[in-house]
């Protein structure tokens, strides 16, 4: 069965520049937005904290994890769909953290077996520390791995985007396809081509719209809808469907 996936976008979190507002009024916006996604029928939703830029590599303020950490749980509660977990920028040994303590379904980690650039810095490849700590804290979380993530450029200038993939398809339990940026779609042939030499589930993490979405899901196991449900088609936006 196909899985429709939308996503959560937080507004800035305590300890982030952009933070105006207050933790009841995030709390309650995110709860909207689960609900409309629910109401929608979508299958599952990703809680980001996409309005904290500009991100840290391998760190994140102790108010903002927590903070985070408090208003996924409220949602996991409150939640028919089956709930994951990103917080950026690749933190994954606070994703898998925070699904232990919340009950999370998943956690989408961006650089998961190779290493890229990104405005940040660098990231990746982090499979090796997931995986053993994942194992360590008994969690029995999935992890979708992106491959070739948006917002980033390979640290080799040679295309070896289909033995990442290949290494993400044994690590991972899905593997999560993007194009370059948010909103921006995924080559049909590239996605083809990946289909074919992958055995897990592959979502697709960008670009899906009301136009393209028959024929990627004629490919693909899944998609991460964001932006093209927003009002406006604006990412940080509420969900508008």
């Amino acid at each position: 069965m196909r899985k429709l996936i939308g996503m959560i976008h937080l507004g800035a979190l305590p300890g982030s520049p952009g933070n105006e507002l207050e933790v009841e009024f995030l709390e309650a916006n995110a709860l909207e937005d689960l609900a409309v996604l629910e109401k929608a029928g979508f299958d599952a939703a990703i809680v980001e904290n996409i309005s904290d830029e500009p991100f840290r590599v391998n760190s994140i303020e102790l108010e903002t994890y927590s903070t985070y950490v408090a208003i996924l749980r409220t949602i996991i509660k409150k939640a028919r769909i089956k709930i994951g977990v990103s917080i950026q920028m690749n933190l994954w040994k606070e994703m898998i953290a925070a699904s232990k303590a919340t009950g999370a379904s998943f956690v989408r980690i961006a650089a998961f077996t190779e290493e890229r650039i990104c405005a940040e810095g660098k990231i990746g490849p982090v499979a090796a520390g997931a995986l053993r700590y994942r194992r360590a804290i008994n969690s029995k979380v999935l992890i979708a791995a992106d491959v070739q993530v948006k917002h980033s450029f390979s640290v080799i200038p040679e295309d070896h985007s289909d033995y990442f993939a290949q290494m993400a398809d044994r690590f991972a339990d899905y593997v999560v396809i993007t194009s370059s940026s948010t909103g921006k779609a995924v080559d049909i042939e590239y996605l083809s081509r990946m289909r074919k030499i992958l055995k897990k589930p592959i979502w697709v993490g960008s670009g899906v719209s009301e136009e393209n979405i028959i024929d990627i899901l004629r490919i693909a196991d899944g998609v991460i809808v964001g932006t093209s449900i927003k009002k406006d088609g604006q990412t940080t936006n509420p969900v508008d469907i």
